[in-house]
């Protein structure tokens, strides 16, 4: 029994804090659930209201004990540390993203 607990606790998400650059948007949010999207659009997980954020512009996914950001075919693109988001790839800890021309930082853990 405590062999089944310690192998779920390892594929809970390791909580994942998004911070806005921007002092007029979402300050900041703390999130434990194992996908998180980013974007304009009411529904989404962390609500960016700015023009050039697509309605569902990225993902923020935990897998293979990992967070993985992807952009969602957004129409101003996923930057990662200045580098253009194509395909999912891995974040780390204080990490920036760029959403259209709106800023966040990662915090994980």
């Amino acid at each position: 029994m405590k062999q089944q607990g310690q192998l779920l606790a390892a594929r809970q998400p390791t909580p994942l804090s998004i911070t806005s650059l921007a002092a007029s948007l979402s300050p900041s949010e703390r999130f434990t659930k194992s996908e998180i999207i980013l974007g304009r659009e009411p529904g989404c997980d962390f609500l960016l209201d700015d023009q050039t954020v697509s309605s569902r512009h990225a993902r923020l996914s935990y897998r293979q004990s990992q967070w993985w950001v992807e952009d969602m075919a957004s129409t101003n693109g996923t930057y990662l540390n200045g580098e253009i988001v194509t395909a999912p790839v891995v974040i780390t800890q204080g990490d920036e993203l760029r959403l259209g021309q709106v800023g966040v930082r990662l915090s994980i853990g």
